[in-house]
């Protein structure tokens, strides 16, 4: 099979295409995807960087969008031909490839008028927007919360999610304020030039805001915290937060971390099913025009180390697609 693969860790990182990479087969428990579309992700680059756990050669790709193409033994919950999502094992092999083989609990089942490219955004960025607002904070319709860097991927979503949760959104972003609003965001800060808390506190006459979840850096989530009304949530979806954050003990403020691809080293089959979940719901939520996949561009196998360099250095916004195959 084709794939990029990464031969060096560190940086500079060391990718290149191979033809000739042995399709792997699906043990007890597992499914073979035929991948038709991935998507790139920061933890991709990261992994590259950072990764130095990981056993070389290695594939990156946590994104995988197509058909099931073999099944273990003992899977009876998926058959050849099922349309399918996953959130792959970032220590395994992943989507960056014609084929990958992953935990039959990880899969989402998608439908059929919803393509490969748009399901391809989901699992990573799609599913992390989903459970920092359905799972670790119960929030209801008519509350205030702010995305910090709602440019990207997972800021996208969640600012789509929240507006169909009936929230009142303040975003976050350096640059395309047009194209965050049109996703749903009710006022625009650009942290570049504003002073995000002076401009929450003005915004919201010094009420502040229900929930913050910070997309930038576990650094600023103590700056962020200030925000925060009484029993608010502080959501860090970028790092683990080092320093305690709570401004004060009588906000009563509660802490969430989402580190959605540890669920393979932490989490058990019920957390995986719990993220595939949340895969067929938005998947459902995108087929019925609900969910922008905001794609800004769809790539090849051939291109997508310059990809990954790309996003690396912050010159994507939205979702930077691969197009392993054409459905016919």
């Amino acid at each position: 099979m084709k794939a990029l693969v990464l031969t060096q860790v560190g940086t500079p990182y060391t990718l290149h295409v191979e033809t000739d990479i042995e399709i792997p087969e699906p043990a007890a428990g597992e499914v073979r995807i035929k991948v038709m579309s991935s998507s790139i992700n920061p933890v991709d680059y990261k992994f590259a960087k950072n990764g130095t756990t990981l056993k070389l050669p290695h594939i990156l790709g946590i994104d995988a969008a197509g058909i099931v193409d073999a099944v273990g033994h003992d899977v009876t919950t998926w058959k050849k031909g099922d349309r399918v999502i996953s959130l792959t094992n970032l220590w395994r092999w992943g989507g960056f490839a014609e084929y990958v083989v992953v935990d039959a609990n990880s899969i989402s089942a998608i439908p059929e008028q919803l393509n490969f490219n748009a399901a391809a955004t989901i699992p990573c960025a799609g599913i992390t927007a989903w459970q920092a607002l359905y799972r670790k904070a119960p929030l209801h319709a008519g509350q205030r919360i702010l995305v910090n860097g709602a440019g990207g991927g997972v800021g996208g979503f969640v600012v789509q999610l929240a507006k169909l949760m009936g929230l009142e959104v303040y975003a976050t972003a350096s640059s395309e304020p047009e194209r965050i609003k049109a996703l749903g965001a009710d006022h625009i800060i650009n942290y570049k030039q504003d002073n995000i808390v002076e401009r929450i506190h003005a915004l919201t006459e010094g009420r502040g805001v229900d929930a913050v979840i910070d997309l930038i850096s576990s650094e600023t989530s103590q700056q962020l915290a200030t925000v925060l009304r009484h029993n608010g949530h502080l959501i860090s979806v970028s790092g683990r937060i080092d320093q305690n954050p709570i401004p004060s003990f009588t906000k009563a403020i509660s802490i969430h971390e989402v580190a959605l691809g540890f669920a393979y080293q932490h989490g058990d089959d019920e957390n995986l099913r719990d993220i595939a979940a949340g895969g067929e719901f938005l998947a459902t939520l995108m087929a019925n025009g609900k969910l922008d996949p905001m794609i800004q561009n769809v790539i090849t196998l051939d291109e997508l180390e310059n990809g990954l360099h790309q996003a690396e250095h912050g010159k994507t916004q939205g979702k930077v697609v691969i197009e392993i195959a054409k459905a016919s």
